[in-house]
């Protein structure tokens, strides 16, 4: 009798399919919870109706802090800050040029999931806009030293960028964008509808459901693009030895 080694084997496509699905749903139940909020549900009374009323406002607004969307949103930064800090140790191994990059990759998302679930960056907002006197697109101010951030960050990993071959730029650069578009462009644009709507109505609530949508789609295209990565250099593919 032989002792095989188990392994756990991921498929990168399946996998993603799973998390689009989990994004289409949460944006579904956000959606359909503030239309709730805003325009009352029929045919439900008593404690039941308390229930689904909490539970579909508070628990599934992608828009609000400390919720189911949260939790999933902080796990989805999480994973790439694990897959990152693989590669990263495979990278020291092999004695890669670009090794600190990578490490410093995982340690961003790792502070990107932190601040997912403390909110750290919308306690910006506030002195921010004391500061510059933002309104419109900039309603929500912390993204002026958020698109700094940004722009440094492109500088500093453009030969990084450079390096990966045809296939990982286009991955990389298209996962990132979208990410990177709910993250910037998103809150943009939910500023502009907050800063002339105001936040208590449904038309910023949906806005603000689709928006924070974009950033997952982003994550669990950043997820996708480093398992296909690992998939490709690494010899053994998507596959773990607990031994």
């Amino acid at each position: 009798m032989t002792n095989q080694i188990p392994s756990i084997k991921l498929s990168p496509k399946r996998l993603l399919i799973v998390l689009f699905a989990v994004v289409i749903l949460l944006v579904a139940l956000s959606i359909w919870g503030q239309h709730m909020r805003f325009f009352g549900v029929a045919d439900i009374r008593g404690a039941w109706h308390e229930f689904l009323i909490d539970l579909m406002i508070n628990s599934f607004f992608l828009d609000f802090e400390g919720n189911v969307p949260t939790y999933i949103n902080a796990l989805l930064l999480f994973i790439p800050a694990l897959l990152l800090a693989g590669i990263g140790a495979w990278k020291n191994t092999v004695k890669d040029k670009f090794r600190i990059h990578w490490n410093l990759l995982a340690l961003i998302f790792f502070l990107l999931s932190v601040d997912e679930v403390a909110s750290l960056h919308e306690k910006l907002i506030k002195p921010m806009r004391a500061i510059f006197g933002t309104e419109g697109i900039f309603y929500f101010a912390w993204i002026i030293p958020g698109m700094i951030v940004v722009a440094l960050f492109g500088l500093t990993y453009l030969m990084f960028f450079l390096h990966l071959g045809k296939k990982f730029k286009l991955l990389f650069f298209f996962s990132l964008a979208v990410y990177l578009g709910g993250v910037i462009g998103g809150e943009m644009v939910s500023g502009y509808f907050a800063a002339n709507l105001g936040l208590k109505n449904y038309t910023y609530a949906v806005v603000a459901s689709l928006e924070e949508s974009v950033e997952m789609f982003g994550c669990s295209l950043i997820i996708y693009s480093l398992l296909d990565y690992i998939k490709y250099y690494l010899p053994d593919g998507l596959t773990f030895n607990p031994s």
